[in-house]
């Protein structure tokens, strides 16, 4: 079994050590004759993670390659991954984030809950590590959590931040990044909505675990709403290329856009009026609603929120 771990990484060199460091540590595969290849993809143009990777070749008990990939999008960094990957020859590939790091279990929680199911991706659990001084609503409203499901149980969804990928899959559907996303985020959904339409299978386990570090610029009211109409620009495309698209979608994303400002504004109020100040992870809640309609209606329109131009954390 020959495994590609890969990571993109963009101007932040702290994330990048931690999670280098966190790789090292990884327990031994389970596995016989498991061999795993570390692939660290660099979008910056000054090619400025380099000297990092090349501080833990040594100390890294794994191989470890760097690929510079100058030109500017998430999506191009992870297709560079994925270029690595198959020339690598591997079987399958796992992601994760630079701003995240592993439980020493993790990889082999990964690849044991592939054995057992078959499925062409499994999807681990990402825990949120909070800053000191964080609001306490943020932490009570667990808007950073993650969705948890049984263990071993079937998706219709999924994400890069942590997630094994068969490579055979990737090869015989011919699976990329779709460059159109490139800066606003959501390729990773768009590829793994093309896999389940072409039969194959999401799982979850539930104890391939890994942690993400929350910096204090993303632990804030203003970023959760724009977080959230994002998620509703990538819902109308989803919905536009949906199966059977028609010409009445672009209505219809402008119905459910409109629907979901309107109720989402109507529970705000609601809420407002009746918990004041008090409980404010609960006031906030209705305005993931609101959001996600607006982002759908601009998405309609053509206008979509690049959330990828801007870096948080170090």
């Amino acid at each position: 079994m020959r495994v590609a771990l890969c990571a993109a990484t963009y101007n932040r060199p702290q994330g990048l050590v931690r999670l280098l460091t966190a790789i090292a540590a990884l327990e031994p595969a389970d596995e016989a004759q498991t061999t795993l290849s570390v692939v660290i993809v660099d979008n910056s143009a000054e090619a400025n993670a380099r000297a990092v990777v090349e501080r833990f070749r040594d100390a890294c008990p794994w191989s470890l390659h760097y690929v510079s990939e100058p030109r500017r999008g998430i999506t191009y960094a992870r297709n560079a991954a994925l270029e690595r990957a198959d020339a690598l020859d591997s079987d399958v590939i796992a992601f994760i984030d630079d701003d995240e790091y592993p439980a020493p279990d993790w990889l082999n929680r990964l690849l044991a809950r592939r054995h057992k199911s078959g499925a062409a991706a499994v999807l681990g659990a990402v825990q949120p590590l909070f800053p000191d001084g964080t609001p306490e609503w943020i932490i009570a409203g667990g808007f950073f959590d993650t969705h948890r499901f049984p263990d071993g149980a079937e998706l219709d969804d999924a994400h890069t931040a942590n997630v094994l990928i068969d490579m055979a899959v990737v090869r015989r559907l011919g699976l990329a990044f779709d460059h159109r996303y490139a800066l606003s985020g959501g390729e990773d959904t768009i590829l793994f909505r093309q896999m389940l339409e072409a039969g194959e299978r999401i799982v979850y386990a539930a104890d391939a675990v890994v942690f993400e570090t929350v910096p204090e610029s993303r632990a804030r009211l203003g970023w959760l709403m724009r977080r959230w109409y994002r998620t509703g620009n990538i819902d109308a495309a989803l919905f536009l290329r949906g199966a059977r698209a028609a010409s009445w979608r672009p209505l219809g994303n402008l119905v459910r856009g409109g629907v979901r400002v309107v109720a989402g504004s109507a529970l705000f109020a609601v809420n407002l009026a009746v918990l004041g100040l008090g409980r404010r992870e609960r006031i906030v809640r209705p305005l993931y609603t609101l959001c996600r309609g607006c982002g759908i209606l601009a998405s309609t329109l053509g206008r979509d929120y690049l959330e990828y131009r801007e870096v948080h954390g170090a």
